[in-house]
């Protein structure tokens, strides 16, 4: 196979195939070295105990590039943004980090968030939205090496600065390539002004192992694109006597078996809004709406304003 003749593997004790019959992933139990991007990694391969998985020490792209590896050992990565100590890294097929993760905990029985949160390392960031010090889940890179995102661990928060004031925020944040804030997931309910008046921004049932998707946004310019709210929504028009509802929906927690409300998002367009509350899409001409927004009183203690 163009995998185990490319990385010169040694020890594979099983592994999977794509339908062309070319290696997707497996599992070691002989020590490798494999050099990727100038450095180099020990793909796991010694048999897992309470805290290691017991999965896949290697995926494989088609091409016989690799696409994830679990390490046997937390590994000094070189990042742009400082070297970073892994168990966990994704690459792009080019051999570019994709992720990487210093912790590849199985957190469940016999091993909590707590043991593996014991084991975590506060990291110092120094980036134009913000310095501080803190404990991740992960990085994303984008291909160039460039921050793409950041994944706060449970209940950690930070402070940044966005182009509308200083906000707390949670789970994450993420950047454009050229280090611009893209979008970030407020820690509390914050108050932001917009075309249509003020947005209470937060999702309480917000997942929190993706920072790629969040709550407000931007357009790469810093104007506001859209943001999500756990907020019904009264639209009045006043060229004519016509009024619009738009309900927050409500879906199952797979985690809680409960129902959980999803919030609405209003995208912001230069003459017009968009509201989509995962149901239905609706537009409406700013200059010919008058918005209303019902905020949900169960998840507010206090609204935050912005820091300037």
């Amino acid at each position: 196979m163009i995998c185990a003749e490319k990385h010169n593997l040694k020890g594979i004790l099983s592994y999977t195939t794509y339908a062309s019959g070319e290696m997707k992933d497996c599992k070691l139990d002989e020590y490798n070295e494999i050099r990727i991007g100038g450095q180099t990694f020990i793909p796991r391969y010694k048999k897992p105990d309470e805290r290691k998985k017991d999965n896949r020490a290697i995926t494989f792209y088609e091409n016989g590039n690799i696409k994830s590896m679990a390490l046997e050992e937390q590994t000094e990565v070189t990042t742009s943004v400082g070297a970073m100590r892994a168990e966990l890294i994704t690459f792009y097929e080019d051999g570019a980090v994709d992720s990487l993760f210093p912790l590849n905990g199985q957190i469940g029985f016999g091993w909590s968030e707590e043991d593996e949160e014991q084991l975590l390392e506060e990291l110092q960031f120094d980036l134009p939205l913000a310095g501080f010090k803190t404990k991740i889940i992960g990085l994303r890179f984008y291909n160039s090496g460039s921050l793409k995102s950041l994944i706060l661990w449970p209940k950690k928060t930070i402070e940044i600065k966005t182009p509308i004031g200083i906000y707390p925020v949670r789970i994450g944040f993420r950047l454009y390539e050229d280090g611009a804030l893209e979008s970030f997931e407020p820690a509390v309910p914050v108050s932001i002004e917009s075309s249509i008046g003020t947005v209470i921004a937060f999702d309480q049932n917000a997942a929190g192992m993706d920072a790629d998707f969040n709550s407000v946004k931007f357009y790469p310019d810093g104007r506001l694109q859209s943001v999500s709210t756990n907020s019904d929504i009264v639209i009045n028009r006043i060229s004519a006597p016509e009024r619009t509802i738009i309900y927050q929906q409500l879906r199952l927690d797979m985690l809680t078996n409960e129902m959980v409300k999803v919030p609405v998002t209003v995208l912001f367009h230069e003459k017009h809004v968009t509201v989509d509350n995962a149901v239905e899409k609706l537009t409406f001409s700013i200059t010919d709406s008058k918005f209303l927004f019902l905020h949900d009183g169960s998840y507010m203690e206090e609204k935050m304003q912005p820091r300037k």
